[in-house]
């Protein structure tokens, strides 16, 4: 059996607890910045820009990478290429609401998904 190397995502909603690892990126939908208090100090925050998750039209293939599947190929990207700290773990607090859509914008991303796995 071979070990999944995938990257570990977490979803967690708006007002739920998130504990801080040295191996954690945390993405926060909202803009919030979280705060040393929270355990977060140094640690790398971002906010997937205003784009639309999904479009009525057209192919997979041909569709733009946006939202969170677009930020999360960025993210690897910039792990790879040492632009961020080495994370094993993404905690993603999407805005209240739209879990089901963020979940689905990673989900429907063939790129997203060979890269990262959900874990709840």
């Amino acid at each position: 059996m071979m070990a999944d190397g995938r990257i570990v995502v977490e979803f967690v909603a708006a007002d739920g607890a998130v504990t801080p690892r040295a191996d954690t990126l945390l993405v926060v939908g909202d803009g919030r910045q979280p705060g040393p208090a929270e355990g977060w100090a140094g640690m790398v925050v971002a906010q997937p820009a205003a784009t639309a998750f999904t479009h009525a039209l057209g192919c997979q293939c041909c569709l733009p990478r946006g939202g969170l599947a677009g930020l999360m190929g960025d993210l690897f990207r910039k792990r790879a290429t040492g632009g961020l700290k080495w994370f094993t773990r993404l905690v993603v607090v999407p805005p209240p609401g739209q879990e089901a859509l963020w979940r689905a914008s990673m989900e429907k991303d063939v790129l997203a998904q060979a890269r990262f796995r959900v874990e709840n």
